[in-house]
């Protein structure tokens, strides 16, 4: 059984530059009820502990954790100060999942203010024997049904400076061009191939800014016609040029990113956007799948929703099934170091949100279109819409006409596909993510993570790691045996999933 712990020394913080201190205070938190907490070797040390005190600020970032608001301790010197540069020890009083107690020890590192996690393996061997069945029918499975997504920029550039973007900093923005080309792209794949069923080109970064990018598209079709190919883009590059590559080369789906239904709320937040040219590309990409009768690409659109831009919201949605989307994906902004306008977060609007997520079910259902969106926040404040709200129509879109289609397009029939799907790995319903099972995110082009948000990396791609050694080495391993078997892990606290900021399920 694996036993999760947190803990963060409040008092003194690191920046005191304190050796000694007559009291320490922070915070415990325990995977399990804790029953009690002793100080190991209390009476030799002359310590006092004092634990179940109030700290509502943590329980409102660590819902997973029981008595989360009950967590705060304070550990008290008696009779020589406490040497904050060395490790106390505490023996942990837990129930466990069949309600008996248990004693485990941990030792609090007193020279860090950070979060700081413990795992403890009560029986290490019962734990790893209890996977060993389930990481071999996994593998097995892969095998025969390919299923894996990669996720990876192919450059670090874009052509925008979106107001919620890391890359509208100067520190992001003027770095040196970093774009990976096909050959490169087809080393880093030749051993994991088998096993993808999915590409993404873009994660952070304009994909069509790369010189490569028509390369790329070519090696995957003609190397790996199994692996369905992928990108997201603001779609002011998508040309004529790109338009045919999307076609001949079989591209499975492209992901639109927009903000709004009127000029001026979309360059405003998409700044150096030009409203009219992403329309015109993009209706005229609607148009040549229709011209050539083809189901791909799939065109998604993502929505980020915000306190400037939610009164479009449901407009949005007839704007869409104009354009041919397929889905929407509404999302609540996710902060970052860069981003200070809080508020724009509708989580500090919460009537607000709630208000309008109503109008844009009702606009799904009114004009068919499936949209993945937030669940509604949990307020007793009612939102009643402002006087001073701009009236939102499609009369600026409705003038816009496709752009001409200057590239001769061969069509070609479209490829069936036999990857695996979430049916054919059901033997993993009972874990609390498949993101490390069926994905691997490339940072940099060299980090390896098993998704955007988590914050410890599996390795890295050099000549001796390859991404098929990296996704089977232990680190990985024990993070799918973690989702199977735990319902904690400390590198998913900052998961914007968990927190409903990036739905995943269609909104009913």
């Amino acid at each position: 059984m694996i036993i999760d712990f947190l803990y963060c020394i409040d008092f003194p913080r690191k920046t005191d530059s304190l050796e000694t201190s007559d009291k320490i205070i922070g915070w415990l938190l325990c995977s399990h009820n804790i029953i009690d907490i002793k100080i190991a070797e209390s009476i030799e040390n002359g310590f006092l502990l004092e634990y179940w005190n109030d700290r509502p600020d943590v329980a409102l970032h660590f819902k997973d954790f029981p008595n989360n608001g009950k967590c705060g301790f304070a550990i008290v010197a008696t009779k020589d100060p406490i040497n904050l540069k060395t490790d106390i020890g505490l023996v942990i009083e837990i129930e466990d999942p069949a309600d008996a107690h248990k004693n485990v020890a941990i030792s609090l590192d007193l020279s860090t203010s950070t979060i700081q996690s413990v795992e403890v393996d009560d029986d290490e061997v019962m734990y790893n024997d209890a996977y060993k069945k389930t990481d071999e029918a996994f593998m097995t499975t892969l095998k025969k049904h390919p299923w894996l997504t990669i996720r990876m920029d192919i450059t670090n550039k874009c052509n925008l400076r979106c107001i919620m973007c890391h890359y509208k900093e100067e520190e992001i923005y003027s770095q040196p061009v970093k774009a990976i080309t096909a050959d490169e792209l087809k080393h880093k794949l030749q051993d994991i191939a088998p096993y993808v069923s999915h590409i993404m080109l873009s994660c952070g970064f304009e994909p069509l800014m790369s010189k490569h990018f028509h390369d790329i598209l070519n090696m995957l079709h003609t190397n790996y016609p199994h692996i369905e190919v992928a990108f997201c883009t603001n779609a002011m590059l998508l040309n004529s040029k790109v338009r045919k590559s999307i076609i001949e080369k079989d591209v499975a789906q492209v992901l639109l990113s927009l903000d709004g239904v009127t000029k001026n709320t979309v360059e405003k937040i998409r700044v150096g956007a030009n409203f009219n040219k992403i329309i015109s590309n993009i209706m005229a990409l609607r148009d040549l799948k229709r011209k050539h009768n083809r189901n791909s690409p799939q065109l998604f659109m993502d929505f980020v929703l915000m306190n400037s831009n939610i009164h479009e919201a449901s407009a949005f949605v007839e704007f869409c099934s104009i354009l041919g989307i397929n889905m929407i994906d509404f999302r609540h902004l996710v902060g970052n170091i860069y981003f200070s306008e809080h508020d724009e977060m509708m989580g500090n609007n919460k009537a607000k949100y709630n208000y309008y997520r109503q109008l844009i079910i009702e606009a799904s259902k009114k004009f068919n279109i499936d949209v993945r969106l937030p669940d509604p926040f949990e307020t007793t404040s009612e939102y009643i819409p402002e006087a001073l709200l701009p009236i939102v129509d499609l009369s600026e879109f409705n003038a816009i006409s496709p752009d001409e289609q200057t590239e001769n397009v061969i069509n070609t029939p479209e490829p069936i596909r036999n990857n695996g799907h979430e049916s054919d790995f059901a033997f993993l319903s009972g874990a609390s993510c498949l993101r490390p099972f069926n994905e691997i995110m490339i940072i940099d082009q060299e980090k390896i993570l098993p998704c955007a948000y988590y914050s410890t990396p599996m390795g890295y791609l050099d000549e001796e790691n390859t991404l098929y050694s990296i996704f089977l080495n232990d680190k990985y391993k024990k993070v799918r045996q973690r989702k199977m078997h735990a319902r904690f892990d400390h590198n998913c606290l900052n998961c914007p999933i968990k927190m409903n900021l990036l739905p995943e399920e269609v909104a009913r």
